[in-house]
């Protein structure tokens, strides 16, 4: 039924818990996983648009940037890792708003369902959805599975 499934992370421990429930679609015919990870570019950039900080800070913005990237692909790894001897998985990290990202990625990957945590690392105890989730649950073209904590 949902050949093609796209599975947003944060690293946070409810969107790791999503995984097990991820290895129970291989039985309803899932074969392959796109692993997404957004950067999210609201919280970064801002200073090459004020400009008068210098070089200095800027590269320090650059070596930020990079180091979030490779620690990114790691995290990435241990999940592909997990996820390889069930399906095939491709692994995408992407700048920008994530839950605009996650909702172009859907439509682009044209996969057939988005399953994703309730809640991210910016989790607050009131709200009964995180903001990302809710987001992407509310518009997306594509059928969402939400996995509480």
């Amino acid at each position: 039924m949902f050949k093609k499934v796209l599975f947003p992370t944060d690293f946070s421990e409810c969107s790791e818990s999503v995984i097990p429930y991820l290895k129970k679609l291989k039985k309803s015919g899932t074969r392959e996983v796109v692993v997404i990870h957004v950067i999210d570019s609201r919280y970064s950039g801002f200073i090459e648009t004020v400009g008068w900080f210098g070089e200095t800070v800027q590269q320090y913005e650059s070596d930020m940037y990079e180091s979030i990237r490779r620690e990114t692909e790691k995290q990435l790894e241990k999940i592909r890792k997990k996820l390889s001897p069930f399906f095939k998985v491709k692994i995408r990290i992407e700048n920008g708003v994530p839950f605009k990202v996650i909702i172009d990625s859907a439509e682009k990957e044209r996969v057939s369902l988005i399953i994703l945590g309730s809640h991210g690392k910016s989790n607050i105890e009131e709200m009964l959805l995180g903001s990302v989730s809710e987001k992407v649950i509310r518009k997306s073209k594509k059928p969402c599975l939400v996995i509480k904590r």
